[in-house]
């Protein structure tokens, strides 16, 4: 790179200049991406591999629609910006013909077979009524630009009724700024450019022309492509959507002729289909003819007298503008990123690859700092797009430095993390948490690290990337995962037409499933940076996870920290209400708003609060053989305390159940909300009668209050399960037994949009356990969550005094409860208020033990279960960040205070089930030590 080139590189990027090259800097001599040699691989693959032979002949295929147009159609493909655009027909809008709701994105468009139309999804009718391509024709200037005001009004009538006195004469006319009847408004032909001329015509048509010629070699795809690519140059740079669109009825959004994340990618996708025909069309003198004739009848500026000047054309006015207008495709990260680095190496590889490279490893570095990801919020939707920009990028850019994807790794050992991210929060293999702006309501999903896409074509294939990951990681789940995802088989794998050595990857992915099978080796796991815990216990269909997430900060982040889910018996069993239901006015319209509210959630709401914008820790962590616990603390949201132990407790290898303390102290109004997802509930305990409304902006109805409830009232869900994944069948529920004291209960139904494409929605089966009194209040809402099938496996719950070793009682912060199982085991739980706010007396801290007389438990230790057999006999005895712990016979004595210990007990002899041996000084039973190390 020269000094000049350098001096410029560095002043953009302060900011001081806009990072473009000179035009004088048109260096490019052959593709970056796909080179001949590529190409030759491409057609050697499709030769020998019937499923690369298949891959071409799609592609072929794509591409056929605009083989059929003559160069002069596929140049007229391009429309310039008079016509304001927008982004849906009418967001929260009807069909005109059959009155029907058609939110959002449900106008079909087809502008293939039906050019410059929308039609309604229910009644089939096709808008606008008038002829408007003959409107548009009748309008094209001196440029070859459609003018509004040139064009022949006198076309504007409703073809199907074209006698003027015919009432329907004027119906569903749109003259390209909508059809208006009365104060309603259908912007039929500004979404048809978008949808339909754009995407369809013209971003599809040049990805589908630049795919044929690098999988076929075929100069002829090349030819179609450049003509498409320079007009669209011509016009480009004009096309500003925050001023020429509207998206929910509003200007409010940069971008070129889309919203700025879709113009990132489309963007993206003109530069690549450049890159992929550049060979094609350098020496092509045919294309040089034709645009030439085309500027000179059309008066351009650029003559195209070259294909210098083609070239100039479509690299300034394509790839340069959009690094220097950045706005208009500044997208989620690390998107915008990616596109500078692929328009800087697709302009000049390798002479600037030291360049192109710390733009990669800047994204790396802030897509991997947060637990290998980038920290954004929608767990499965934005943060999952970040991930797979990576991969694509990644797999991409090996394509030209074949020791890419290993270098960076080692460079940026981060993305160790980052696949395994989406390893460790997939959840029996068939969902994840719906943190924030995620999936749509209970929603099963495949893994999410990646998009497996079998039709590819010329892009970075993800089955590849995935073996590549298997072959620096050796981490079989890479290639379980890729074996799952191609419906179980090797054939097709990669799926990569420009793949090195197919059967010897078919071969590795078939020898690592028949050894490790196909079930993903996982265990609990705490993601500290992006704050969410996942508790797990259970193989197989048997598998059970209880998850917490611990903040409500970042992008795409909702008001829903220490929010818990629960999946079970092949089922999301508490799922988070997912992605707000923008079809109803966008991001700020009440529905939406209530999705985000912390009291849509399975949370504490304060004072009935948002709650966005607090970072929590976990405190606590413990995963044995029967027990698995997390601590969260967040105390800024009560002012005082907000700290939830969620502890998930076996019950066999198939079942398990729930430990659920929330400790609030601050302000004076605390509700506890809790909902499954689709079903019925029943209550027992409580006596109820119509009630208040919450209020706060939610959307809750058929409130119904029990004021002061009898302890162990319980509720139960019984789960209406559509997707009909229950394991081992239909009969599944939710039981929640509450310990609260001083509470008064609610059962009401919330509301719920079941996508944002429809307006189809649900009301759910909510509870609220709420307490009111003068600041600071103080709260402990406690309760026992059993998923379980046809049949509860406990038969009593109840709640347990403590006192200090002086007989002083301790307060309600400080719980202890008893489980007697159906079998007749029973589990004493004990758990200390270590945070203790109001420093009340006695207390952990100041007395050094709880003690349950009833019971003769003896416990010096933040958590801690004691399970004992049907004859009363110690089974097993668990410990978090405790030191002692006696019951009956047994005396359990630890060297010093330890995180976690887990031991079992089996004809007079202990064992250690889970935690360091070493950890432990003695175990007394009876007066006798029986510990041995």
């Amino acid at each position: 790179m020269s000094l000049w080139r350098r001096i410029i590189v560095l002043i953009a990027s302060l900011g001081l200049l806009p990072i473009i090259a000179s035009p004088a800097d048109a260096v490019k001599q052959t593709s970056v991406f796909y080179p001949p040699s590529l190409v030759e691989k491409a057609k050697a693959n499709a030769a020998k591999y019937p499923w690369a032979a298949e891959m071409q002949k799609r592609a072929i295929d794509a591409a056929q629609p605009w083989m059929k147009l003559s160069d002069n159609e596929i140049w007229n493909l391009m429309f310039g910006a008079a016509i304001p655009r927008s982004w849906m027909v009418w967001s929260n809008g009807f069909c005109p013909a059959c009155k029907k709701s058609i939110p959002m994105y449900n106008w079909h468009f087809d502008a293939l077979n039906h050019p410059w139309k929308a039609q309604c999804p229910l009644c089939k009718e096709y808008f606008p009524k008038n002829d408007f391509h003959a409107f548009y024709l009748s309008g094209i200037d001196e440029h070859g630009v459609f003018d509004p005001k040139l064009a022949d009004r006198s076309l504007l009538y409703n073809t199907e009724h074209p006698n003027p006195d015919d009432p329907l004469h004027n119906f569903g006319v749109d003259d390209g700024t909508g059809y208006i009847e009365g104060q309603n408004k259908w912007r039929f032909i500004g979404c048809y450019l978008i949808y339909g001329q754009w995407k369809q015509l013209i971003i599809n048509g040049v990805s589908a022309l630049g795919t044929a010629y690098v999988v076929t070699g075929d100069p002829v795809y090349a030819h179609k492509a450049g003509i498409l690519l320079d007009r669209v140059a011509d016009i480009y740079p004009t096309f500003d959507f925050m001023t020429q669109a509207e998206v929910y009825e509003l200007h409010q959004s940069n971008g070129y002729v889309s919203a700025w994340h879709d113009a990132c990618g489309e963007a993206r996708t003109l530069a690549m289909a450049y890159d992929q025909v550049f060979d094609g069309i350098k020496n092509d003198k045919d294309l040089v003819k034709f645009l030439s004739i085309k500027a000179k009848r059309y008066k351009l500026d650029n003559p195209k007298t070259s294909f210098a000047d083609i070239q100039r054309n479509i690299e300034d006015r394509i790839l340069r503008d959009s690094m220097n207008n950045r706005k208009k495709i500044e997208s989620n990260y690390p998107q915008t990123d990616l596109d500078f680095a692929i328009f800087k190496a697709i302009l000049d590889w390798p002479a600037n690859k030291t360049e192109v490279n710390s733009i990669l490893g800047q994204i790396i570095d802030v897509g991997t700092r947060v637990d290998g990801v980038s920290g954004e919020k929608g767990l499965c939707c934005y943060a999952a797009w970040a991930v797979r920009t990576v991969a694509e990028f990644l797999e991409l850019f090996s394509q030209i430095e074949p020791s890419f994807l290993a270098d960076a790794f080692k460079a940026h050992p981060n993305l160790y993390k980052t696949w395994q991210f989406y390893i460790d929060t997939w959840c029996l293999q068939q969902y994840y948490p719906n943190i924030g702006d995620s999936d749509q309501f209970y929603n099963p999903r495949d893994y999410s690290g990646v998009s497996l896409w079998k039709g590819s074509g010329a892009n970075p294939s993800m089955f590849a990337f995935l073996y590549h990951l298997y072959e620096i990681t050796k981490n079989p789940a890479y290639l379980q995962i890729l074996y799952i995802g191609n419906g179980r088989s090797v054939d097709g794998i990669p799926y990569s037409i420009f793949a090195d050595d197919p059967a010897l990857m078919q071969k590795t992915v078939k020898e690592v499933v028949d050894r490790e099978g196909l079930s993903i080796k996982v265990t609990s796991a705490n993601k500290e940076q992006w704050h969410l815990a996942l508790l797990r216990s259970g193989k197989g269909s048997d598998a059970r996870v209880l998850w917490m997430e611990y903040d409500s900060t970042g992008s795409h982040v909702h008001g829903d920290c220490m929010n818990i889910g629960l999946f079970a018996k092949g089922l999301d069993l508490m799922s988070d209400f997912g992605y707000p239901p923008v079809q109803y006015g966008g991001w700020n319209n009440p529905k939406a708003d209530w999705f985000r509210r912390a009291a849509s959630h399975n949370t504490v709401v304060v004072d009935g609060a948002w709650q966005n914008g607090f970072i929590g820790k976990s405190t606590l962590w413990a995963d044995g053989s029967t027990f698995h616990a997390v601590r969260t603390s967040a105390p800024e949201i009560a002012g005082k305390q907000y700290e939830r132990t969620a502890a998930l407790i076996d019950i066999s290898d198939a079942d398990s159940y729930i430990l659920d303390i929330f400790r609030v102290v601050g302000k004076s109004d605390h509700a506890k909300m809790q909902h499954t997802q689709l079903a019925s509930l029943t209550t027992s305990g409580l006596s109820t009668k119509p009630g208040e409304d919450y209020g706060y902006g939610t959307i809750f109805r058929n409130m119904r209050t029990d004021p002061s409830p009898e302890m162990g009232w319980s509720v139960d869900w019984s789960i209406n399960d559509v997707h009909k994944r229950g394991v081992p069948g239909p009969d599944v529920h939710v039981r929640s037994t509450d310990l609260t004291t001083g509470a008064q209960v609610s059962t009401c139904e919330a509301w719920v949009s079941l996508a944002i494409n429809t307006n189809d929605e649900a009301w759910l089966p909510e509870t609220i356990v709420r307490r009111r009194g003068p600041s600071p209040l103080s709260s402990t809402f406690v309760s026992i969550i059993e998923p379980y099938y046809k049949q509860s496996n406990i038969n009593s719950i109840k709640r347990l005094p403590l006192e200090s070793p002086t007989g002083q009682a301790y307060g309600d912060a400080d719980v202890a409860a008893e489980i007697t199982l159906a079998d007749g085991r029973r589990d004493l739980l004990v758990s200390a208020d270590v945070e203790n706010p109001l420093e009340l007396k006695p207390s952990l801290a100041s007395d050094g033990a709880l003690i349950q007389k009833e019971t003769g438990l003896r416990f010096e230790g933040e958590l801690g279960l004691v399970r004992l057999n049907k004859a009363g006999e110690v089974e097993k005895i668990a410990i978090c960040k405790g030191s002692s712990i006696s019951c009956g016979d047994i005396i359990l004595k630890l060297k010093k205070k330890c995180d976690y210990i887990e031991v079992r007990f089996e004809d007079g002899i202990a064992g250690v089930a889970a935690g360091d041996p070493a950890d432990i000084e003695s175990i007394n039973v009876k007066g006798k030590d029986i510990w041995r190390p």
